[in-house]
């Protein structure tokens, strides 16, 4: 079930969005959410609106967005991924206060606050698409048989006379002292309130804060009061952010699937007859190759990173041809880094094992590896053929916790299948297996000034299909100043392996800066994570 924040108490530490989007769990067989009479209901309205022609079924989030319009909660905010129909969903709201005169739960609604980015975007499209649906529903037009349209006015006499009134504002424009017929609003929605100039300007945030928190909060009932925000965050500085942050709102936070780029097998969607794994998939594939992963991130799965909080800038990543992959394994000093879990479960972690070369000149280049769900049969197998195949001088391989038994496994699979390597030690010890002293970010930020001095490589993305690459580095990217943001840090374990290792350069081979025969081409990041 998606996690769903209640208002802390003062000793708790609010969730960060980081926080819920790790948590989010699309899964049906885990999901104990009943809607309540209210949603069914509610969706079903949807079906009378539009003579029960919809494009698409209504996904599970639907219901728990709308359960949330008159569950008792003044505040509350969806954030939610481009096209999952969340002004639509208000608009209903609109239309379902107009016929019904209020809420169940919540009683009349007489006067209604839509805030949009601005008059000349959303709230004119807002009454656009309300006249239209208006003129094109026999449902509406009998259950409504009055209803007035301005471009920032709406208002609906029901068959009972009871009359709702919709104004709208630009987030910009300052809303105070607002009545209707000599009463104060008792429902606001803010809907996709920054645009993307707004996202650019403090200036411009701040006046939008302001709007919010002095504005509209004052110009509400008193006692009678909801407020429902809905938005896909721009950047971290986006007001919908931080409030998601601050924990004083009822929070949902829904990406367009728990993680991608996965598998169509591991693939679990917020809206998956709409949003499909093909369609996802595409929009990755075309963010990749356009070097712009990071609007698939902020738009699709809701991730934020500012380059002023990202630990690893773009600039720190270095690329190579890998068509000069088999140079670099004639040439450097082989190396296996290992981070195994123990279920192929769905939710669980990922298995990861990645090949290293270390050149003369002392950079680390990533050569192959597999990061799957998998049985730990299958990540021996896949260790064994890495081991073939390359003939590391070293493998890392994690004793902690559950792991404790890998070692023991190994040394039993190299003699059955005659085939031997070295098992690095911790501390060199002597003894066997990598035993972690420290939490991850420590460990990993240890590699930290390698990136900076441009010792780490990995094959051109755009012309490397394999996903434990690509899972590297989409974590890489998530990399902030204050810990992990992505979803998972397998890979990421991986490199904090690699000063574990008694790792040693070779006497001569390949270098960067060559300037023979045996140059290897090396440029900065293209912008992958840009």
């Amino acid at each position: 079930m998606i996690l769903t924040n209640t208002t802390p108490t003062p000793q708790d530490t609010p969730p960060t969005v980081e926080d819920y989007l790790n948590t989010v769990n699309y899964s049906s067989e885990n999901d104990l959410y009943v809607p309540t009479a209210f949603a069914i209901g509610f969706m079903a309205f949807i079906k009378l609106v539009n003579d029960g022609k919809l494009e698409n079924k209504s996904p599970l989030i639907h219901y728990k967005v709308v359960d949330k319009f008159d569950n008792g909660s003044q505040r509350v905010i969806n954030l939610m991924h481009r096209g999952l129909a969340k002004t639509t969903l208000v608009r209903y709201l609109f239309w379902y206060c107009g016929v019904i005169g209020g809420l169940p739960n919540f009683g009349d609604v007489n006067l209604i606050l839509y805030i949009s980015d601005s008059i000349e975007n959303g709230v004119k499209n807002m009454r656009k698409n309300l006249e239209f649906e208006y003129n094109q529903s026999a449902f509406l037009q009998r259950m409504i048989p009055k209803a007035k349209f301005t471009d920032i006015h709406w208002e609906f006499e029901n068959l009972n006379g009871k009359v709702t009134i919709i104004k709208g504002f630009g987030a910009k424009t300052g809303v105070r002292g607002v009545t209707a017929r000599g009463q104060r609003p008792d429902m606001a929605v803010f809907d996709d309130i920054i645009s993307d100039e707004d996202a650019r300007s403090a200036t411009v945030i701040s006046a939008i804060e302001d709007t919010v928190y002095k504005a509209v909060m004052h110009a509400l009932h008193p006692t009678r009061r909801k407020l429902i925000w809905n938005g896909t965050p721009f950047n971290a500085t986006d007001p919908i952010y931080k409030a998601v942050e601050s924990g004083t709102w009822e929070v949902n936070v829904y990406p367009v699937c728990e993680q991608f780029p996965v598998t169509k097998e591991e693939f679990r969607g917020s809206w998956e007859d709409r949003f499909t794994y093909e369609f996802v998939a595409h929009e990755y594939e075309m963010a990749r190759k356009e070097g712009n992963i990071s609007a698939f991130n902020q738009e699709l799965m809701l991730r934020i990173m500012n380059d002023d909080e990202r630990l690893i800038p773009p600039s720190c990543i270095h690329y190579y041809d890998p068509q000069f992959r088999e140079v670099l394994i004639a040439t450097c000093n082989i190396y296996v880094t290992t981070d195994f879990a123990t279920s192929e479960s769905q939710h669980a972690d990922f298995s990861g094992c990645n090949v290293w070369g270390h050149s003369a000149d002392g950079g680390w280049w990533w050569l192959d590896g597999f990061c799957k769900r998998q049985t730990m049969d299958k990540n021996i197998e896949g260790l064994f053929r890495y081991v073939e195949t390359y003939a590391p001088l070293e493998t890392g391989i994690e004793v902690s916790g559950q792991q404790g038994g890998f070692i023991p496994w190994i040394k039993k699979e190299m003699v059955t299948r005659n085939l031997y390597f070295n098992i690095a030690s911790s501390n060199n010890n002597g003894k066997e297996g990598i035993r972690p002293t420290t939490n991850k970010m420590q460990r990993f930020n240890v590699t930290v000034p390698w990136f900076k001095a441009g010792q780490m490589h990995f094959p051109d993305p755009n012309l490397v299909s394999n996903f434990a690459l690509h899972e590297m580095l989409h974590e890489i990217g998530l990399v902030s100043v204050r810990g992990f943001k992505s979803r998972k840090d397998d890979q990421l374990d991986n490199i904090s392996q690699l000063p574990l290792l008694n790792s040693f350069r070779p006497s001569r081979g390949l270098n960067n800066n060559n300037n023979g025969s045996g140059q290897l081409p090396v440029r900065s990041n293209s912008s992958y994570f840009v």
